[in-house]
């Protein structure tokens, strides 16, 4: 049995997520103590989420 094909449209972003030892004060400046890159978005998540479930 062929496979649905399926098209989405919608967005891709990436989101930055930065690890601190505190929150900072306002106007101050922290350095980070590591990153994570997550990615995301409706259009990202729909599309994954047809793949998951068997579509092309």
């Amino acid at each position: 049995m062929k496979k649905p094909s399926i098209v989405v449209v919608g967005s891709l972003n990436m989101d930055l997520v930065i690890s601190l030892d505190r929150l900072p004060v306002i106007g101050e400046t922290l350095p980070g103590k590591e990153i994570h890159y997550i990615s995301g978005g409706k259009g990202a998540n729909q599309a994954v989420g047809c793949a998951r479930l068997g579509a092309a």
